[in-house]
């Protein structure tokens, strides 16, 4: 009777165990019923490590703008390729953190968040040449949910710049080479990643998600940073990794350059819906490469005087110009821009005086932004006709100098993250389409 018992309880402990493994996470299962949210740091908030408390206020605007500068690179006509082949982009040179865990125990990392990119990956042990970082490095050894991907694997055959290692087991390999020169190696594997809901709610586990364990990175990272979360369109990007089960849908609320917080939002699944009064969409365009995401931008009006926009080196007419939060100016080309600091100029009565950085062409003498009365400017994307506060379009980038946030770089069009800083800006990637509604962020 007792041998019975004993069977009859293994059995149970058993098929709990199978279930348990096959159903759904319930933490899923109640974050896609209701969605959920996660920090987004900028890396000059207090609770970034990359926060400088010696920097003044003006020190910290004017290196965003340097960094975005050198960013600019990822986009340049050499990596961009109407082939679809995976564009490079610059690395470390995002504005933004998340804190996400990988493994089974998680082990938790704050790298850059970038929606120009798609990999996750982090420094990992051993690491035979790796750039020095300040916190521990993920041993793969320590999660007992890591996987190596075999490079007969459909994950690693579709991954762009793979490769096999005949010494591990004929395992896939990634590489990954950046604008400046910078590059990450390592094993293409699988493991749980975890977030950390922002609203109170139940961890969300994502498992078997890819991810890259770098084992031989070098270049100009910073040792703060624990490496990169793609939240880009292509296949292996965070957000397209859990498309299914966020629906397709993600937002963000950028809190603007004075927010002592520096803490902003990105909302997932049914979180991220942007809805209500103020809302406006415009299609997102799907052209290679699909990492980045491409919409139309028909005009800009400055008052009542309109610029119809004749297109940029991405395009003439759809998918002419690309919406990234990791750029803080909105970029244009040439010709474009100069018509545009024309009409803008020509509507502010104030002292015009030299910009502190090259990338900045139209300043003012002015003690606060409200010290200028500026033009209204709307953004005129396909169906949707987004006004600009002077929160957007001006920015004081020190002591008595207010900068217009829009410049213009080698032929290219991107809709930076100033622009977008007190809006509620949603993804739908399921339909295709990206919303804006005027949002006190902070």
């Amino acid at each position: 009777m007792a041998a019975k018992n004993d069977h009859f309880i293994f059995y149970i402990a058993f098929a709990t165990m199978i279930c348990c493994y096959f159903l759904p996470n319930r933490s899923w299962v109640e974050a896609q019923r209701g969605g959920f949210s996660v920090e987004l740091i900028h890396r000059d908030s207090p609770k970034s490590p990359f926060f400088n408390q010696l920097e003044t206020t003006s020190e910290r605007t004017i290196n965003a703008l340097w960094r975005s500068v050198a960013r600019l690179n990822r986009f340049t006509p050499t990596y961009i390729s109407k082939t679809g082949a995976q564009s490079d982009i610059r690395s470390n040179q995002g504005e933004y953190l998340m804190n996400i865990s990988i493994g089974t125990p998680p082990f938790e990392i704050l790298a850059i968040a970038d929606t120009g990119s798609d990999l996750i990956w982090t420094q990992c042990h051993p690491c035979a040449h790796c750039y020095k970082q300040e916190v521990p490095l993920f041993d793969p050894k320590s999660s007992y949910t890591y996987r190596k991907l075999p490079c007969s694997s459909r994950q690693c055959q579709t991954f762009p710049h793979h490769s096999c290692s005949i010494e591990a087991n004929d395992t896939c390999l990634y590489s990954i080479f950046y604008g400046d020169k910078s590059f990450s190696n390592g094993d293409l594997a699988i493991d749980t990643i975890t977030l950390g809901s922002s609203t109170g709610g139940p961890t969300i586990t994502l498992p078997k998600t890819i991810i890259g364990c770098g084992h031989n990175n070098e270049g100009s990272f910073s040792e703060k940073g624990s490496g990169i979360i793609g939240l880009g369109g292509g296949a292996v990007s965070l957000i397209s990794q859990m498309s299914s089960l966020i629906s397709g849908k993600f937002s963000y609320c950028l809190v603007p350059f004075s927010s002592e917080s520096g803490i902003s939002q990105i909302h997932f699944g049914t979180n991220a819906v942007v809805s209500g009064s103020g809302v406006v969409s415009t299609p997102l365009i799907k052209t290679p490469p699909e990492v980045f995401y491409f919409l139309t931008l028909e005009a800009i009006s400055v008052d009542d005087d309109k610029l119809e926009f004749t297109g940029s080196s991405l395009g003439t007419s759809e998918g002419n110009i690309i919406i990234d939060s990791g750029t803080t100016l909105t970029l244009f080309p040439q010709d474009f821009y100069s018509k545009l600091e024309a009409s803008v100029a020509s509507k502010i009565d104030a002292k015009r005086i030299d910009a502190p950085i090259e990338s900045l062409r139209l300043c003012y003498e002015a003690n606060r932004t409200d010290e200028l009365r500026v033009p209204n400017i709307t953004m005129h994307f396909r169906n949707a006709d987004v006004k600009l506060s002077p929160l957007n379009t001006f920015l004081l980038v020190s002591e008595g100098i207010s900068c217009f946030t829009f410049s213009s770089f080698q032929g290219l069009a991107i809709y930076g993250n100033l622009a977008q800083m007190n809006f509620l800006v949603g993804y739908d990637i399921e339909n295709q389409a990206v919303s804006f509604k005027p949002t006190q962020c902070s």
